[in-house]
């Protein structure tokens, strides 16, 4: 009766564009905060050092270690900062696919309701195909003769 859809296999594909770009998105995200708690540890080490050393010895290891710790806080800002950039690139991506999907949805709604209406339409035709085939067995009753047969009877 009615076509199917030409463009199905576009919509599926556009379908899982979307679903990887989403999961993506997911994964980028994750990264991200997973680096921003990083910078937080480090952060909370570095605040939690001692300023007060009793010797020169832990004075220079203090020094040693809270130089460290700040060259780890660049480096992790610098990766919280490239991955904060692959998230924002990730949802770029997501969107496109979902306009992408989009379009192609709604082309594919638009053929569902037309295939719809063409069925209706048939089904309509046979209806009235089947009733003008009765009436021309029958012959076509006069519209006022039930009720002149009530007039009669009360």
């Amino acid at each position: 009766m009615g076509k199917s859809f030409r463009l199905a296999g576009l919509l599926r594909f556009r379908q899982a564009q979307e679903e990887q770009a989403a999961a993506a998105l997911a994964r980028a995200n994750s990264r991200r905060k997973e680096h921003e708690g990083r910078v937080g540890r480090v952060r909370g080490i570095l605040a939690d050092t001692p300023s007060d050393p009793g010797s020169a010895a832990a004075l220079r290891a203090s020094a040693a270690a809270r130089s460290s710790a700040r060259s780890m806080l660049l480096e992790l800002h610098a990766l919280t900062d490239s991955t904060t950039q692959l998230a924002a690139q990730a949802q770029a991506e997501l969107l496109a696919a979902k306009k992408s999907a989009a379009s192609l949805e709604n082309l594919a709604e638009r053929h569902r309701v037309e295939q719809h209406h063409l069925i209706l339409r048939e089904e309509q035709l046979f209806l009235d195909e089947l009733a003008s085939s009765r009436t021309q067995e029958h012959g076509t009753p006069k519209l006022g003769a039930t009720a002149d047969a009530r007039l009669e009877n009360a």
